[in-house]
């Protein structure tokens, strides 16, 4: 930890900021710092260096550094969303290059996370957030060499092909792991069935998650865009409910509707994206040297809860159990 620490320093003499503190917060898919100037403002260093195999290279590729910096910049101009805004150095540039590595700094979002989302109030709130994100990107006119991946059905069949070989392993059941690769099929035709216009395909923030959105008062706020890219609107809000209790759900999407309108469709396909969100965390989940404890239940839960109803055509959106009860 040291050398990065080491770097983390060098990176920060390409800043107008006097440091008061510097302190590690974790390490995953980047090396993160929290940086407090003497004014005692704060800001998140990001080293883009991966914990092990935990990152694809794409992901600290400096074209696509730059355009998630492009677009928190433009999100910061353009919405009133309070949300990680990126800084440029002294030369003026979003990326600063020390020791082979890229770094990049943000401002630093204050509040209070919360383990899944407790209350209807906040799933309104939450809707209006996600609302407005997908309004700024449907109007937002893409500038040249930008540069970020997209959430389309490859990514899905990806997750289907890890599921295959640990159940072709035996370390799934195969009578879940069959359900789920029946239901990631059909969420693979849907998307590739689906006509991408302004109003539906976009920049997505794909990984708005409980521990993704911190809370300050009633104000709901957004950070860690490492992962956004294009993709359907619809993925981000199936990301969401996976941690939103059925019950909430309607009023997260009434609350959304005010900033950014929903398709004629919108519940059946709602219910594909809710699957593809699974499936493709699984990708994640799979590759964790726990994963053998706890995940074959969670999959067994999976199929025959939401699963088994998808493949029924009997809708669960604003039904059922959540996964945590």
């Amino acid at each position: 930890m040291d050398a990065h620490l080491n770097t983390a320093m060098e990176a920060l003499e390409h800043y107008s900021i006097s440091c008061k503190s510097v302190d590690f917060i974790a390490q995953s898919g980047n090396t993160i710092y929290k940086v407090t100037d003497l004014d005692n403002n704060s800001y998140s260093l990001r080293l883009h260096i991966s914990k092990g195999d935990a990152l694809e290279k794409i992901w600290s590729k400096r074209e696509v550094l730059q355009s998630e910096m492009v677009w928190l910049e433009a999100l910061t101009l353009e919405t009133d969303v309070t949300l990680p805004s990126p800084c440029k150095n002294i030369r003026g540039e979003f990326i600063t290059e020390v020791n082979h590595t890229h770094c990049t700094l943000l401002r630093w979002v204050a509040g209070e996370q919360k383990p899944f989302i407790p209350t209807i109030e906040d799933a309104g709130t939450i809707g209006e957030l996600i609302g407005k994100l997908h309004k700024q990107a449907s109007n937002w006119s893409i500038p040249a060499a930008f540069e970020r991946p997209a959430f389309d059905g490859s990514r899905i069949l990806q997750a289907l092909n890890t599921l295959k070989e640990r159940a072709n392993a035996g370390l799934l059941d195969a009578g879940d792991t069959e359900l789920l690769l029946h239901a990631g099929e059909r969420v693979i035709h849907m998307m590739d069935s689906m006509e991408r216009t302004a109003s539906n395909w976009g920049m997505i923030h794909a990984d708005l998650i409980p521990s993704n959105l911190v809370f300050d008062g009633e104000e709901v706020r957004p950070i860690d865009f490492g992962a956004c890219g294009f993709g359907y609107y619809l993925v981000d809000l199936g990301w969401t409910f996976s941690y939103i209790h059925p019950s909430f759900r309607e009023q997260l999407l009434q609350s959304y509707s005010k900033h950014h309108p929903l398709p004629d469709n919108y519940i059946k396909r709602l219910e594909g994206f809710f699957i593809a969100a699974q499936l493709e965390t699984m990708n994640f989940w799979l590759g964790l040297p726990d994963s053998q404890e706890w995940l074959p239940e969670h999959i067994g839960k999976l199929a025959s809860r939401e699963i088994k109803a998808y493949l029924n055509n009997e809708s669960f959106l604003f039904s059922g159990v959540p996964y945590w009860e």
